[in-house]
This record gives C-alpha cells, sequence and structure tokens, in this order.
C-alpha cells in the first residue's frame, strides 16, 4: 500500500511532507555539543547538508544520497559528541526510506539514533526524530506492534522536550492515525488525524506541506468508510498544497493523483480515474529518478481499473510492467508483489476464455494456461483481488 510517510514522508505514503518537516525544523533546533571546531569544515558541512535536503526535496535522489554521503564523510573529522553525524545518517535514511529501501533506511536511522543518544543523552529532539523514522520503518513491514512502541517512544521524548500541545507532535500523532488505520481501529484513527491537524494549525504557517499529508491521510480513512464526499475535498486540498510547495513534477503530487484515482474508480467514475492515473504517472515519467515503487504501485492500481473496464490488453500491458518494477523493488515474496500476481492470473485467465469465443482483436497474442496456472499456485488462491494501493 502505498501511502504518505512522514518525510517524512513516507509517503503514504510512508509521507514526503512530514519528514520533510522534520529534516527542516528539527534539523535547525538541533543541538551539537560546544567543542572547538574548524569554522571551514563546518561551514562545509552545512553547505552539502543544505544541498542533499534541496536534492531531496526534489526527488533527485541519487545526488541527494551522494550529498549526504559526503557530509557524513566531514562530519567524521567532528568531535565523538558532536552531533552532525547522526544528523547525516538520518537525512541519508530518509533518501533510502523516500525510495523504498526500507532496510538500508533502517541502518540509517538506528546508527543515527545510537549517536545521538551516546553523545547527547537519550531525551533530545534529534533522538524523538530517529525513533520516528522507525517507527514508520516498521509500520511499512507490517511489524505494527514495533511501530506503536517506537511512535509513542517518539511522542513521549518530543512532549518531555518541547512541551505537550507542541505543533512539531503532529507527525508523531499522524503516525499513531496511519497504524490505526492499518488496524481497522478508525475511530482512534480519525482522532489521532484530527489532534495533527490541530496541532499543525497552530504553527505559523512553515508546515504547510506537513497539514497536506496529514489530510492525505484523514481522507483515505474516509475512503476506506465510503464517506467519499468527506474523502475528495481533503484528497483535493492536499493536492493543491503540494503542487504549491514542490512543483508540478514530484512524487507527492503523483500520490495525490493516484489517490485521487483510487477515490473515483471506488466511485464507478472509471473516465475520471484514469485521467488521474495517466496524469500520476506522467509526473514521475517526467522525472529525472523517480521513485520506482511508487511507480509499480500506480502501474498496478491502472491495470486494475482497465481489467474492471474490460481492456484487457492494456490491463496485461500494466500489470506486467508494474510486476517487473515491484519485484525488482520489494522482492518476490512481498505481499504486494502477491496481490499483483493474484490479479495478473485473474486477468490471464479472462484473456484465454476471450480468446477461446474468439472476441480478442485480430493480431493479439494468446495468453498461456501454463503461465496462468503457475501464477495462480504462486499465490495460492488465484482470485483477483479487487483492493488498490495508496
Amino acid at each position: 500500500m502505498v501511502r504518505d510517510r512522514a518525510m517524512g514522508m513516507k509517503l503514504s505514503i510512508r509521507g514526503w511532507g512530514v519528514r520533510t518537516a522534520l529534516l527542516l525544523a528539527w534539523l535547525v533546533a538541533s543541538f551539537f555539543a560546544t567543542v572547538p571546531v574548524e569554522a571551514a569544515l563546518a561551514d562545509r558541512w552545512q553547505q552539502l547538508t543544505d544541498e542533499g535536503t534541496a536534492a531531496r526535496e526534489q526527488a533527485r535522489y541519487k545526488d541527494a544520497e551522494q550529498l549526504f554521503l559526503l557530509a557524513d564523510q566531514v562530519a567524521q573529522e567532528f568531535d565523538s559528541n558532536d552531533g552532525r553525524r547522526g544528523s547525516s545518517l538520518n537525512n541519508l535514511g530518509l533518501v533510502f526510506h523516500d525510495q523504498g529501501q526500507y532496510e538500508r533506511a533502517k541502518s540509517c536511522y538506528e546508527q543515527a539514533l545510537f549517536l545521538w543518544e551516546q553523545a547527547l543523552g537519550p531525551m533530545q529532539e534529534d533522538a524523538a526524530v530517529a525513533l520516528h523514522n522507525l517507527a514508520e520503518i516498521f509500520q511499512e513491514q507490517d511489524k505494527l506492534e514495533q511501530a506503536e512502541a517506537y511512535y509513542r517512544r517518539s511522542l513521549t521524548v518530543g512532549e518531555r522536550v518541547l512541551g505537550p500541545g507542541h505543533p512539531r507532535l503532529a507527525v508523531g500523532y499522524n503516525g499513531l492515525g496511519m497504524l490505526y488505520r492499518k488496524q481497522g481501529r478508525h475511530v482512534q484513527a480519525e482522532a489521532s488525524f484530527h489532534l495533527a491537524l490541530a496541532l499543525v494549525g497552530t504553527s505559523d504557517g512553515s508546515e504547510s506541506i506537513e497539514e497536506a499529508t496529514i489530510l492525505n491521510n484523514l481522507a483515505s480513512l474516509y475512503k476506506e468508510k465510503e464517506l467519499y464526499a468527506f474523502a475528495e475535498p481533503l484528497y483535493q486540498q492536499a493536492l493543491a498544497l503540494r503542487l504549491a510547495f514542490f512543483g508540478a513534477v514530484h512524487p507527492a503530487v503523483a500520490l495525490s493523483l493516484n489517490n485521487l484515482a483510487n477515490l473515483y474508480q471506488a466511485q464507478g467514475l472509471s473516465e475520471l480515474a484514469d485521467r488521474r492515473y495517466r496524469e500520476a504517472l506522467a509526473v514521475l515519467e517526467a522525472m529525472e529518478d523517480p521513485p520506482t515503487r511508487l511507480m509499480g504501485s500506480i502501474l498496478g492500481n491502472w491495470a486494475l481499473l482497465a481489467h474492471e473496464r474490460g481492456l484487457l490488453e492494456e490491463a496485461r500491458f500494466r500489470y506486467e510492467r508494474a510486476l517487473v518494477i515491484q519485484q525488482q523493488t520489494l522482492g518476490t515474496d512481498h505481499p504486494m508483489v502477491a496481490v499483483l500476481l493474484d490479479r495478473y492470473a485473474g486477468l490471464l485467465r479472462d484473456l484465454a476464455s476471450e480468446y477461446r469465443r474468439g472476441s480478442l482483436p485480430q493480431g493479439s497474442p494468446s495468453p498461456s494456461p501454463l503461465g496462468s496456472n503457475a501464477l495462480a499456485q504462486s499465490v495460492g488462491t488465484g482470485n483477483v483481488q479487487k483492493g488498490r494501493h495508496e
């Protein structure tokens, strides 16, 4: 499921908005040990960090990775009690997280947490950042008990340092809301999202992109509850904020378009859904370094729509593209890959039926019954799943 993650992002997420707020708001306030350092070295580290942050905001992930790696090399020249190395590793983890490389991100976050706690103690803002980001990873991996424990640890530290009701605590309540939604605890999820929005509303407006992430997640909750009239304006508001903050070519914009398409598809508005999926994919294809997992999810969703509309060859093409991407990105054993395989197996059976009836257009390739059976066996039932990825 693609949804906003804390940007931090992610989303999803899971989103781009929340972990961006963490990085920009908390990194500036980060406390570094007051030890004498060479001014030129400190300036170099800050320059690399700023450039890496800008590259990540623009979804230039390869550039961001290289810049944060260079910043980490510079940070190693500082005293061991300095917090800069933890910041560099956390920033590097965000880049991996955005791209769905969860194990690499987790390793960076764990190293950052260890360094920060060792240098500055467990009760400080940077530790809360790392704890939150680790919670996001656990949630993406469906380790929900660990995710909840880390969200709560992060909030405990944040409340101790910042005070209850601080706007920057919104990211934690948004994370809990996503967790509760995943567990089907809809009342608690809605309450957490509304609390997060209330906290963001107390800020000076600098965290508007974080508001977009929370609005998106609340909209997804309403969509699950089939409260479509409540969901659509929230999705539209989130999209408008993201367009204003990121511009037209950014993964967060593609995610918002995908989610609107999901909503229209759920209501049977096939033409609107098709248009939004097409726009979402066009956004990613216009990027120099698009996040492949998001692209695979959008293709899979669009394939399901084509299948539902009876456009079997279009669906086949999109499923095959999605499967190649998701198997490479997530691995063959991932649940999302299993869902795609299940859908694809159902499509091949439908294609085989059409082929036997002679109702496919001339020149259409005949589906392989062996391939269909093999796919069905690989996931057990072989039934087409109707759920979409957000």
